[in-house]
Formats: structure tokens, sequence, C-alpha cells
């Protein structure tokens, strides 16, 4: 019998600035995250950044964190639960959600999938990343194993691999957004921004490695499947944290695009398919008050994936094909 593990980021446990705090210094001191040596990373997350953004990036948790659909749970969470529910329910699989920051924990995921599945011989690891990157799906894969080999299991793992191109994944995209392409003078792709030295590194690596390749080849076939023009397009990166990371950044560069006469534009986050701060805050929020404060007419933010229906689909041929 086999089951499934869903691997994201993380979330912090409460919008609380401590729990706040808290998630920031255990996703900042990672080295493979930052690109900065072991101790330098923490240094520099525990003593300086978690303490100056710990009460500015809750207010930010505050603004998406409590509505009606997800009451007092974080929406990343309680998309990955509705997803994994889902997956369990329609293809009598077992499936925990698990973090590689914060809870819920790798272990317990692992513990839980033992608990419903005594015979269970086989884990997917299945990370809602669709492109490699270092400082998601490396590090990821690096804590999984960690955790694996500290104790017995009767399972062996295997990880399910970037699936940018994958058709099920480009029509499960193409599907969710096509309802929002409507009377629109440009679709904008935005993706969360990198070190250049890390981009620079999986270039080397090759196509496997390379985010810049994936992530165009994604926008490639999702504008080919649906017959748009390139040029009406643009790609932009958000959540960077200095100069010498991947450009235009979301947050500074839609700004110009009014002023250029793009005044009605929808935002699409491929890189994401379960929506987070990145996506409900510094899109739905951030990017569409500089749009429209620059003289937008339309800002039209597409959902993540979510619980899609198609998703559902996508993960369970995305799996079959590991």
């Amino acid at each position: 019998m086999r089951g499934i593990l869903l691997i994201n980021v993380g979330t912090p446990a409460s919008t609380a600035p401590n729990d706040v705090k808290n998630f920031i210094c255990a996703m900042l001191s990672d080295p493979l995250l930052t690109g900065k040596s072991e101790w330098w990373s923490k240094f520099l997350a525990k003593n300086i950044i978690a303490p100056g953004s710990g009460s500015r990036v809750s207010d930010k948790y505050e603004l998406i964190w409590h509505n009606e659909e997800t009451s007092s749970v974080s929406p990343l969470i309680y998309h990955m639960q509705q997803l994994a529910q889902k997956l369990e329910e329609q293809k009598g699989i077992p499936v925990e959600i698990a973090m590689r920051y914060g809870e819920p924990d790798v272990a317990g995921a692992f513990r839980e999938l033992e608990r419903k599945c005594p015979l269970l011989h086989e884990v997917i690891v299945f990370p809602l990343y669709p492109h490699y990157a270092q400082s998601t799906t490396q590090t990821s894969k690096d804590m999984i194993g960690n955790v694996f080999y500290k104790h017995p299991h009767s399972f062996r793992l295997k990880f399910a691999d970037p699936y940018y191109n994958h058709p099920a994944f480009i029509h499960a995209l193409i599907s969710n957004a096509k309802p929002y392409l409507e009377d629109i003078d440009k679709l904008i792709f935005s993706y969360h921004s990198l070190p250049l030295t890390q981009v620079e590194t999986g270039w080397k690596k090759g196509k496997e490695y390379d985010y810049v390749y994936q992530l165009k080849e994604t926008n490639r076939l999702f504008c080919n499947k649906l017959s748009i023009d390139p040029h009406d397009t643009f790609l932009f990166y958000s959540s960077q944290r200095g100069k010498n990371w991947l450009n235009p950044f979301l947050d500074t560069d839609i700004r110009d695009l009014p002023k250029l006469g793009w005044k009605k534009v929808a935002v699409v986050t491929p890189g994401f398919p379960v929506d987070n701060l990145e996506t409900l805050y510094d899109v739905d929020i951030e990017a569409r008050k500089l749009f429209m404060e620059a003289g937008g007419e339309k800002f039209t933010f597409i959902p993540a994936l979510n619980s899609n229906d198609m998703w559902v689909e996508a993960i369970w041929k995305i799996i079959e094909r590991s």
C-alpha cells in the first residue's frame, strides 16, 4: 500500500508576532534558503531579521488569515488539508501534509500514515513546488531524508520530480485560470524571486535544476495551449530580499504598466499551487494597490489551484509517472 505526503514550506502557528518571529527565524536559519553559511544564517535570523520583522509580517498575516472560509486556520494549512482530504477520498490512498518549517511536521505525518495503513510499503513525497529550487525542493528533500533515517520505517520513500512541464499540471493551471482571462490587456506571471547566485548554480547543473528555464517553460506551455501571444504577457518576481535577486520586481515595477497603456491585467502564480502569504498578500493586496494607485483600471487575481478537482487529478497523474 502506498501513501502520499504533501510537503510545503510552512506557516506560522498563529498571527501573533512571537509565532511569526519564530517561523521567520526557523526559515531564515536554513543555509540552503539564504545561501549563506549555517552559523551566519542562524545569527542573522535570530538576532537581526526575525526580531525586526515579526510585528510587520504579523500584520500581513492578519490581513489574509481570518476569514469565513479558513476561520482561525492558516490559509496554507486549510487548503492543503482540503487537498489531502480530496486525494484520500477520491483515490483511496492515505494522505498527510507536512511543512519544511513549523507544524505539522514530517515525523508526525509519517506516524499518521503508518497508523492509517499498517501495511504501508511506500510513501510518495509530493512537493507543492512545481519548479526546482535549492531553497524549496532541495532543503525539503534533505530534511525529510534526515527525519526518515533517524528511525526505522516499514516503508520506502519516493520523491515526485519537478512537474513544471507535466501536461496534467499545465491543464490544471489553464482550467483554473481561463475564467479570469476576459477583458485584460496583459497577463502577468508572478514567481518567487531567488538570489542570482542560486539561479546560476542551478543553471550550471542542467535543466532539471534550472529554475528560470523551468518557469519559462511553464509559461510557454500555458500560452501555447491558450494561443496567448507571449508579447501580451509579463514575468515578474516577488518576495526578493536584496538587489541581486531575479527581477523585475512585482512590488516596484508593476506600477510602470498603466503608464505604458496596460491598465487591465490578470496575475497568475504557477509556482504556488496553494495560496499563501506570497499570493494572498504580495499579489492580491500589495501589487493590486500599487497597480491601481498608478492608474490601473482592472486588477484580476487568479487564485492558486488549492483543492481544485483538476489539480487533484493532476497530482494523481504526476504521482503515477513517479
